[in-house]
């Protein structure tokens, strides 16, 4: 990792991007909507995907879309985390190319940026997860054209690392890890939720608790020096975490910096392999939050939306 910039001693922050999914029963339930309801409307439509935290190493995060994705309401499948975004399906190919991706993407940075400064990340951190999916079905010769995109929210600096990633059995002991395991699964139960896209932690060495983001005042209130943040972490590099983080790290610096110039992230990855679960090759370290983040009059511009895109003919 190269060194930051203005801060020759430190390396920087870097993130390992998502992957789109998009299973075939997606192109299918797009395609019956298309012929039944949509029809001829192009006006943007919710849908939902989701990621998850378990995959073997090798393999890439990825946000994956299947038939449900058009049911807001569709349960998210066990042990994964959703994130919610925005159809944009054209009724030609020539629509579908001349569409204005720089306007829909700083309308998702809007979105995003609103949902820090109001608290509505905070209540639901789900919307700090936001995707863009811009399609044309071509239903006569059966081709499907998408532009995926993940818009992230960027700090005015890079991002500093204070102490590099390690793995959470470097940092924890078993009892501390058994310990992140029943309090992370109980309050996953206590919510109804599958998984929880972020958290806060803290530890001793008799105790690991964890909260939700909302209660930072009250669960923090007797720290002084650091606080750490968890992420549920779909990447499984073990120098990297994943996508999510970024929007986070936005939201940390806007609302808690005035109280701590750095955090300690601990990117929860959790995966079951023949019948044993394990969380020992999750990893933590700590970063400073640039001092011009710190600032309320951050904004929000086309620069600062980074996206990962894909177009393609199924």
């Amino acid at each position: 990792m190269a060194a930051a910039p203005g801060d020759p001693g430190l390396s920087k922050l870097q993130f390992a991007p998502f992957s789109s999914a998009l299973d075939v029963g997606f192109w299918h339930e797009l395609t019956q909507r298309k012929l039944n309801e949509y029809r001829l409307d192009e006006a943007p439509k919710d849908i939902k995907g989701y990621y998850y935290n378990g995959d073997s190493a090798g393999l890439p995060a990825r946000l994956t879309l299947e038939f449900s994705a058009f049911d807001m309401s569709a349960p998210t499948p066990a042990h994964c985390c959703p994130a919610v975004g925005t159809l944009f399906n054209t009724n030609t190919l020539e629509a579908f190319k001349a569409a204005d991706k720089k306007l829909l993407l700083e309308q998702a940075a809007d979105e995003i940026w609103e949902a820090v400064k109001s608290g509505a990340a905070l209540e639901n951190p789900v919307l700090l997860n936001k995707f863009l999916l811009l399609t044309f079905a071509d239903l006569k010769k059966y081709h499907f054209y998408y532009w995926f995109c993940f818009p992230a929210l960027c700090l005015p600096e890079s991002i500093p690392l204070i102490q590099g990633p390690v793995g959470l059995d470097q940092r924890f002991s078993p009892k501390q890890i058994q310990g992140l395991e029943r309090a992370y699964d109980d309050l996953c139960q206590t919510e109804g939720v599958p998984a929880l896209p972020y958290f806060l932690i803290k530890y001793d060495e008799n105790m690991v608790l964890v909260s939700l983001l909302k209660h930072y005042s009250d669960f923090f209130q007797d720290q002084r020096t650091k606080i750490t943040i968890g992420v549920y972490d779909p990447c499984n590099l073990a120098q990297h975490p994943g996508w999510p983080l970024r929007n986070l790290l936005v939201l940390a610096a806007h609302r808690w910096s005035s109280s701590f110039q750095s955090v300690e992230v601990l990117c929860f990855r959790d995966r079951t392999m023949q019948g044993v679960r394990d969380i020992a090759h999750s990893i933590v370290f700590e970063v400073k939050l640039p001092e011009m983040a710190f600032s309320p009059g951050i904004t929000v511009s086309t620069a600062d939306v980074e996206v990962l895109f894909m177009e393609h003919t199924f």
